[in-house]
């Protein structure tokens, strides 16, 4: 991997390396203080994201007095801010010391606060030692400062990392934290501020001296509690006026995001793919089915934790026949009688087809073994199922239970068209003792007292072991 170039300067280096997440990040003008005209650069025609602002060039648009530069953030983030408008209640000493009071609450307890701009909002960052989720901090602080009635909304307060909603990311639909301004930006009026919230310059070296001094001293065991509790309580957020339909497609969404975590979850995952795709997105046939593998195998964790990926496309059928069978298309008239579709009597039939599939095929290239263990071992790699699953149908393939007729397919015992006269019809059974040959008899003689119920008369001589040694049977006299 080629290295990225940093600038030459030092605390350029710095702001690069602190500020490291660059994608669509923003620009804007410093003409107007109150109305930068923020732009996303770095964007294709359908505004996604085609290449990261590089080091040496944000360095050249931070120095820029005429201009201003702005980054978002990434999955993992070492800082977050809190910005405060000019405003706000919250603008003054008294508001600004409540906040960080809620931030001490959840182990933040050492700030960076600078002014934003001439238009003198003020930004409060708090550095951290590592690197933390970026969803569960923006999580972490909103309810962090709702405990304490400090609500954010726009132009009160707003929070970065924010607390945004889950894209669908297997449909290229991508949604992004805000974005904020760099700070100390030449000719944009950002300044530090002093304990007494009076401006102390703008200087990048007394800025990263702050901001490392307030990385050492955030309390990250509190934090890290935090940071799991602030995820938990958003999941479980009440949701009274959202619509059930509205519910469910986001509970379907927050699933397939998250792919695999774990090993025996493909069916569960499979099933909510194919539900989305059938409900929301109103496919069905191969279409359907085509979705939910491609899905599937997009996932997260599918590589590490998916144990049916020589069989995916096999299970994503099956469960997009299911889906198919049992829902329909939002908006649309319901499709589902009262018999309803079970996917344990779609797999059954999908298995007996595989193992039927598999018999006819070994059988007519005559690699079909004769003995039990190796006809399991090589049904079960054809057919790519369980030994425990082809006992369930032994009644397809056991030697005792199955043959094999051979015979064209244009047979007449196939077609029923045959013009030769019908068998001879049954006739009763024969009354009396049955005797079997004795070279076909593989079962022990019957014992004596029925012998002599039978034929009383026959004890002396009869019976007893036969002509082959090991194969004791009844002679017939």
């Amino acid at each position: 991997m080629i290295a990225e170039l940093p600038p030459s300067d030092i605390y350029g280096q710095k702001l690069c390396k602190t500020f490291s997440h660059r994608w669509l990040a923003i620009a804007g003008s410093t003409e107007d203080a109150t109305d930068p005209k923020w732009e996303t650069i770095g964007t294709d025609k359908n505004g996604q994201g085609k290449f990261p602002l590089r080091a040496r060039t944000l360095w050249r648009m931070w120095q820029d007095p005429a201009q201003l530069v702005g980054v978002r953030f990434g999955n993992q983030t070492q800082y977050g801010l809190l910005d405060i408008d000019r405003g706000s209640k919250f603008h003054s000493a008294e508001g600004v010391n409540a906040i960080s009071e809620a931030l001490e609450v959840i182990g933040i307890v050492r700030t960076v606060t600078i002014r934003s701009s001439f238009s003198g909002g003020i930004h409060i960052y708090f550095p951290l030692p590592e690197a933390v989720p970026t969803f569960d901090l923006a999580a972490a602080v909103k309810y962090a400062l709702e405990a304490q009635d400090i609500h954010i909304e726009a132009g009160q307060i707003e929070a970065f990392p924010n607390c945004k909603s889950f894209g669908r990311s297997w449909l290229s639909e991508f949604t992004q934290y805000n974005a904020h301004r760099l700070p100390l930006q030449p000719g944009s009026g950002s300044v530090l501020l002093d304990h007494d919230y009076r401006p102390q310059g703008s200087s990048l070296q007394m800025f990263f001296w702050r901001w490392e001094y307030a990385q050492n001293a955030q309390d990250m065991e509190l934090l890290t509690e935090a940071l799991r509790h602030g995820r938990d309580q958003h999941r479980k957020r009440p949701k009274i006026k959202a619509h059930p339909a509205q519910i469910w497609r986001e509970d379907l969404e927050y699933s397939i995001s998250h792919g695999f975590t774990g090993e025996g979850q493909t069916n569960g995952l499979l099933k909510d793919i194919a539900c989305y795709g059938r409900v929301f997105e109103g496919l069905d046939g191969h279409e359907l089915a085509e979705y939910v593998e491609r899905i599937a195998v997009t996932r997260p964790g599918y590589l590490d934790h998916c144990n049916h990926q020589h069989e995916i496309d096999r299970r994503s059928r099956a469960w997009a026949r299911a889906a198919e069978r049992y829902y329909w298309p939002m908006g649309s008239e319901p499709k589902r009688t009262a018999l309803v579709f079970d996917i344990n009597t779609e797999r059954a039939e999908d298995a007996i087809a595989r193992i039927k599939s598999a018999v006819l095929q070994l059988a007519t290239t005559g690699e079909l073994p004769e003995g039990i263990r190796e006809r399991v071992r090589k049904l079960c790699q054809t057919a790519h199922t369980s030994a425990q699953t082809l006992y369930k149908y032994a009644h397809l393939w056991h030697t005792d239970q199955w043959y094999v007729t051979a015979h064209g397919e244009g047979n007449a015992a196939d077609s029923g068209n045959s013009t030769d006269p019908p068998p001879d019809p049954l006739k009763p059974a024969p009354r009396g003792l049955l005797h079997t040959n004795q070279k076909n008899m593989k079962c022990p003689p019957l014992e004596s007292p029925l012998l002599e119920f039978c034929n009383p008369d026959s004890q002396e001589g009869k019976g007893g072991p036969g002509e082959r040694e090991g194969f004791p049977q009844v002679q017939r006299y």
